[in-house]
């Protein structure tokens, strides 16, 4: 039994609820029926996650049908089956999805909030109840875009079934510096 990652989302949520237990549900489920919880972890009276995991004999993994290897790996990382240190590779070589702001060429800007880019694997990850102007970046374009800023940026990397992570933009960046220094 492999338990699942524990995110600092997670964390935060434990602190708010001592001395009970956290359930982990499974992004890839719409609601939160028995069967989206994968487990529970017992969260102690200081709000720090316990050892004790208990899985749930009920959960019952929702097929996705992934669009590409950067939302197969999400997904792996986010159920605990792959270290999220592979992600940064993983995006350098996707094809991301990315808002746009039609009132800017395409491919030349970012569209931020305060110091966060909104990046999604696939069309599919992609919410449809956004703005529809949107843009692709190669990972590794967004890694050149990032390092010219010069300035601290975290993206915001979510997959189908709202699988999201964080991943800073100089890890992004130095990533890419490896692959180059490597190659």
């Amino acid at each position: 039994m492999v338990k699942p990652l524990i995110t600092r989302e997670m964390r935060e949520r434990a602190r708010r609820a001592p001395n009970s237990w956290l359930h982990v549900t499974d992004p890839g489920h719409d609601g939160a029926s028995a069967e989206a919880v994968i487990g529970r972890y017992l969260v102690d009276a200081r709000g720090e996650i316990t050892d004790q995991y208990v899985p749930n004999p009920r959960y019952r993994a929702r097929e996705i049908t992934f669009e590409n290897d950067l939302e197969s790996l999400m997904y792996l990382v986010h159920r605990g089956y792959a270290d999220k240190a592979e992600l940064v590779y993983a995006v350098l070589a996707a094809e991301l999805v990315l808002p746009a702001d039609p009132a800017r060429e395409p491919r030349k800007h970012l569209v931020m909030r305060e110091d966060v880019v909104d990046v999604f694997a696939s069309e599919q990850a992609r919410p449809h109840d956004w703005p529809p102007h949107w843009q692709r970046f190669r990972g590794v374009e967004l890694a050149v875009v990032v390092g010219a800023l010069g300035r601290p940026v975290t993206f915001l990397l979510t997959g189908q079934g709202r699988v999201q992570f964080e991943v800073p933009g100089d890890l992004l960046v130095d990533g890419l510096r490896e692959v180059i220094t490597m190659g």
